[in-house]
């Protein structure tokens, strides 16, 4: 992260949340001299969902970078973040004028299946995790296994760096890069996987833009 920061203006942050860490990871975080970290303890009582916390979260980060008024922020998850430098300069390759998001995939294969709804009516454009919870309810006798295989793991392919920008209605893969002033205006909702209501209403909003994936790798 840090070798990123430094490309950036000297105003530039890094921000972290916390919450319900069981680990040493708060304290490493305090040792980050170059981080702000903000902490919430266990908000499991609170927030008893996972995306609802994730939601709290990423809005309180959200909510922090919009004080700094930036002009970019990158989002991401640090357990999937090895980005290098060369990878996050190449999202600017393409004319800035052109997007509004750039997520991420990474080196091996595609797993962020449920953050992403691409520009088909039917095809991964629907909450893959709801889908397989109806067809287990649906009385038909459906190998649990078989129906993650079907519904997920098909979709979960490495994609090659020739295939260029791919635009979709939501994407995550570990890190994003957003146009700060497209994200003025909304938040963060945990109702489902917190990126899609987040996505679908920054392409509401700015219809010219596109929100893409595929440009900069996550590297093991």
């Amino acid at each position: 992260m840090e070798p990123i920061l430094d490309l950036s203006h000297s105003s530039s942050r890094i921000l972290i949340c916390e919450s319900d860490s069981t680990d040493k990871t708060l304290e490493k975080l305090h040792q980050w001299s170059r981080a702000q970290v903000y902490t919430f303890g266990n908000m499991m009582k609170s927030y008893p969902e996972r995306t609802h916390r994730l939601a709290f979260c990423r809005n309180t980060l959200l909510n922090k970078t919009h004080d700094l008024k930036a002009d970019y922020i990158l989002v991401t998850d640090f357990d999937r973040f090895p980005i290098t430098v060369p990878s996050f300069l190449a999202n600017f390759r393409y004319n800035i004028d052109d997007w509004s998001v750039m997520t991420a995939s990474p080196s091996d294969y595609y797993y962020d299946i449920w953050a992403l709804r691409t520009l088909s009516d039917s095809v991964m454009n629907y909450d893959v995790w709801r889908r397989i919870g109806d067809l287990e309810r649906s009385g038909k006798n459906y190998c649990g296994g078989k129906l993650v295989d079907l519904i997920i793991t098909i979709h979960q392919k490495y994609m090659p760096i020739e295939y260029g920008l791919l635009e979709v209605r939501s994407a995550f893969g570990g890190s994003a890069l957003y146009k700060v002033n497209s994200t003025y205006g909304y938040q963060y909702d945990g109702a489902t996987c917190e990126h899609v209501s987040f996505h679908l209403c920054i392409r509401k909003k700015i219809k010219e833009e596109f929100l893409l994936i595929r440009n900069f790798k996550l590297n093991k």
